[in-house]
């Protein structure tokens, strides 16, 4: 049960995805001309046009897994919670997609057998050969992403130096609104930023004590107000952080994640955040 809650990536760059659903219908239609299988060899007009039909229909099932579920269930597709119990329950869904698909094509073809009875046919032959496969790939992925994450974290984590907090410097973060009176607080206090849409919420240290305020203000924006603070830097499309307050740094198979001090939940950290970062 831990392992199907580990943090597990989400593919969401488009290019991959169409990608990934050609390969998938170019293999399945391979796969079909060679080896045959569930009745392909008998003798048929056309054959190789329906065996073809197999290969667009793993194609459409793929594409629209990616596609068009996402844009349905956006809440559940958050990338930043994707774990591997999801995308176990993605990949059976796909298999589901799928097997209408062939199912549809099958009975275009065949109009004279039954439309649901041939839908569980091709799911169960579409499960039988993708659950494993699936399952395997999830692990294997799984552990060589882990593996490479924790060991760039280890050697972020070792450029890491000792705080230097500077009392006398402020960082002052100005509203939209010009008439509202801009947040100011000592660069020592500012812990990170996030992104909420049109809005960001600035943490920071009120004394000893963990505050936060929301403000109208992309991050791209605060990014410009604090470009001459070295010390704060976007790790993240959503985060801006202060460097003098990271802890440690670890990761898993979905990313890296910093930890600050004072803050309870860890911070994910993009590809592009580097060991240059640190310094």
């Amino acid at each position: 049960m831990q392992w199907l809650n580990s943090p597990y990536p989400l593919l969401q760059n488009a290019k991959y995805k169409w990608l990934f659903a050609l390969l998938s219908g170019i293999f399945v239609f391979v796969f079909l001309i060679v080896f045959q299988p569930f009745g392909a060899a008998q003798s048929i007009s056309y054959k190789y046009v329906f065996l073809a039909g197999f290969g667009v229909s793993v194609f459409l099932g793929v594409a629209t897994t990616y596609f068009i579920l996402p844009g349905l269930f956006r809440k559940f597709f958050n990338p930043e919670k994707w774990t591997i119990a999801k995308e176990i329950l993605l990949q059976f869904c796909c298999i589901l997609i799928i097997s209408a698909f062939n199912s549809l094509h099958n009975y275009n073809w065949w109009r004279t057998i039954d439309l649901y009875h041939n839908f569980f046919i091709f799911l169960k032959i579409t499960a039988s050969i993708g659950i494993f496969p699936i399952i395997g790939l999830i692990f294997y992925k799984e552990r060589k992403l882990s593996k490479r994450n924790i060991e760039r974290a280890r050697l972020l984590s070792n450029q890491l130096s000792p705080s230097r907090v500077e009392e006398t410097i402020t960082v002052q973060i100005q509203d939209e609104s010009v008439k509202a009176s801009p947040l100011v607080m000592l660069l020592s206090d500012f812990l990170y930023a996030q992104s909420e849409g049109n809005y960001i919420t600035i943490y920071y240290l009120d004394g000893s004590t963990l505050t936060h305020k929301l403000i109208r203000l992309s991050l791209k924006q605060l990014e410009i107000q604090v470009e001459h603070l070295s010390q704060i830097k976007r790790c993240h499309r959503s985060y801006l952080i202060n460097t003098q307050h990271i802890m440690a740094i670890d990761g898993n198979a979905r990313s890296l994640n910093i930890h600050l001090d004072n803050v309870a939940t860890s911070i994910p950290v993009s590809r592009s955040f580097s060991k240059a970062d640190f310094y």
